[in-house]
């Protein structure tokens, strides 16, 4: 068992993030003991220590056995002074710093993308180990900052001083635990209360991760591979858990049919508007026949993809998950439908008799509104009872991607559900939160870790193809996607993909959606030697698989992940 050694300053916001990292992602047995003390030490508690191996530096400098070996780490923003707590000051200044993993101590294994990656962005650390003080932090303000005059600005350039050897273990200069809390609560969404978007969204270009270029990866999954390459190297003996990629697509149903609610003229001048506007002929011919309803009204809606988006995950061994709204808070932009509706009803049935999740989609009006989550949760379980529907976990995303730190999670929480799916940006796919895997949450202002997880949202539909975004198309759109797709992988992570029904009308984009289907079905068949016959578990379900497998050359393999990708910040957003 590993022993954390850990300041007293912070511990609910401590004790969440020990868990999270050694406890959920790694999976590693530890308990704490908080102390009058400056820095985080981890050992191993002697009776482990025969199990797990221990190794000591000798004099000529290579590791021997003996004594007690102790991985050194930099504490820096859970020491950040009250005053300071949630407040700009306590940020971290941009550009950050950057660690090359090339230059971390020999026998430090880390995926092999980490070494291409530009460096590791260092959001909190101290880039040396004061060996006088052995470890103190001198020179620094305990706020992610440098002091003026502190003569440390060229090692901080060069990022070599963030990983050494100690004599008994090893130092790392980097706060992995607090940047880690920093990315996973949406600490900088708390503090930057001002910095909002049309639709009262916290947008990309107000993130440190968009500033600062590193938005494009999971920068917590790589502060976890640091600390498990640490640990390891001091204690051989250490087992992991062994996570497995999974795919897992959603879509929200924001307009199930195109026709629902609509009269003639309506559906003639969106479709004309497609004509003029978008230039979309084809588009605009499969919006302008539904003008005309036939004896099933919806058979031919462009919206209805439903049964080619389930077909689409079966073939690849996948459940789809469908968050529907169930009350309109803003008429013309929440949904046109009811859970009442005989249509909805059939749809909710034929969804659930093919294996497939149904989950709430809260209206736009309300992510500061717990008694309207509350409600119209209420509102999707009644419907699902009378559909004879049952799920063990039930979850969803807010409409419009509106959220806010902490207010929105704790509302979900408070109305019953399991999990979020809302978190990225709608401007500029990635990883808002700094992770390819579902956690639990934490609530900044109560200073509890909550029943709810979140599922991080890493791709939707328009962030990518929409023209007021990314704007990407065709190849460009594709490479995106993949991406961010290889990104979870290499990291045993979830690829989580939301795809709305609506959004399949033009071939080019049922294309786009079945190609990035079809990349995980190949890899799948690749590693089961043949073809696809059963779908993935479940979220909650065990069977957390392997991040890296140690090759026997010693190289822990992983994607290469590049230093940045050729994606630009959006500007004014028209639609959603």
């Amino acid at each position: 068992m590993l022993i954390v050694r850990s300041p007293r300053q912070r511990m609910p916001e401590r004790a969440y993030i020990y868990e999270v990292l050694l406890g959920e992602f790694l999976g590693l047995p530890y308990r704490v003991e908080y102390e009058e003390r400056i820095g985080i030490e981890i050992t191993i508690a002697e009776e482990a220590a025969a199990r797990y191996g221990g190794r000591g530096q000798a004099a000529g400098g290579g590791w021997a056995p003996g004594g007690e070996a102790v991985l050194e780490l930099a504490d820096v923003l859970l020491r950040t002074p009250e005053r300071d707590w949630l407040k700009s000051r306590s940020l971290p200044r941009l550009p950050l710093d950057r660690w090359d993993p090339r230059t971390a101590p020999p026998g430090i294994f880390l995926p092999a993308g980490m070494g291409n990656s530009g460096g590791l962005p260092v959001l909190y650390g101290l880039p040396y180990r004061d060996a006088d003080t052995g470890g103190s932090y001198a020179g620094h303000d305990f706020a992610g900052h440098y002091t003026a005059g502190d003569g440390l600005e060229g090692r901080r350039r060069s990022g070599s001083a963030y990983l050494e050897r100690t004599p008994h273990g090893l130092w790392c200069g980097i706060d992995l635990f607090g940047s880690s809390f920093f990315m996973l609560t949406r600490y900088e969404e708390a503090a930057e209360v001002s910095i909002r978007d049309r639709h009262d969204r916290f947008p990309a270009s107000g993130s440190a991760a968009a500033r600062d270029g590193f938005l494009h990866r999971p920068v917590v999954n790589e502060y976890a591979e640091l600390l498990w390459a640490a640990l390891q190297q001091l204690w051989p003996g250490l087992a992991r858990k062994r996570r497995r990629f999974r795919l897992q697509v959603s879509h929200d149903v924001d307009v199930p049919f195109l026709a629902m609610g609509r009269s003639r003229p309506s559906l003639l001048k969106e479709a004309l508007a497609e004509l003029l506007f978008r230039r979309s002929l084809e588009s605009a011919w499969r919006k302008a026949r539904v003008a005309w309803p036939r004896r099933d009204r919806y058979a031919a809606d462009p919206f209805n993809r439903f049964d080619w988006l389930m077909s689409l995950s079966e073939a690849a061994g996948v459940q789809s998950s469908f968050y529907f709204i169930t009350e309109d808070t803003a008429p013309g932009l929440d949904g046109s439908y009811t859970m009442d509706d005989p249509a909805i009803r059939a749809l909710l049935r034929e969804i659930h008799l093919r294996g497939h999740r149904i989950g709430l989609h809260p209206g736009y009006q309300t992510y500061l509104h717990p008694e309207r989550i509350f409600r119209q949760f209420a509102l999707l379980r009644r419907a699902a009872d009378a559909a004879g529907i049952r799920q063990d976990v039930w979850g969803g995303r807010q409409h419009y991607l509106r959220w806010r730190a902490p207010d929105t999670w704790q509302h979900w929480e408070d109305a019953g559900l399991d999990y979020d799916s809302t978190l990225s940006f709608a401007d500029q796919a990635g990883f808002r939160c700094g992770v390819c895997c579902e956690y639990p949450v934490f609530n900044l202002r109560t200073r509890r870790q909550l029943h709810l997880r979140e599922r991080p949202l890493v791709v939707m539909d328009q962030s990518i193809i929409h023209p007021d975004y990314m704007a990407l198309k065709g190849d460009a759109a594709f490479g995106a996607i993949r991406h961010y797709y290889d990104q979870c992988a290499a990291y045993g992570g979830d690829f989580t993909l939301l795809w709305h029904n609506s959004q399949l009308v033009r071939r080019s984009d049922r294309k786009l959606y079945r190609d990035s289907l079809d990349r995980y079905k190949k890899d799948r068949e690749h590693r089961q030697g043949g073809p696809v016959d059963a779908r993935e578990p479940g979220p909650h379900e065990t069977g957390s698989s392997m991040i890296h497998e140690r090759r026997e050359d010693g190289d822990p393999g992983g994607a290469v992940l590049p230093a940045a990708l050729p994606i630009g910040l959006a500007g004014r957003r028209k639609g959603r």
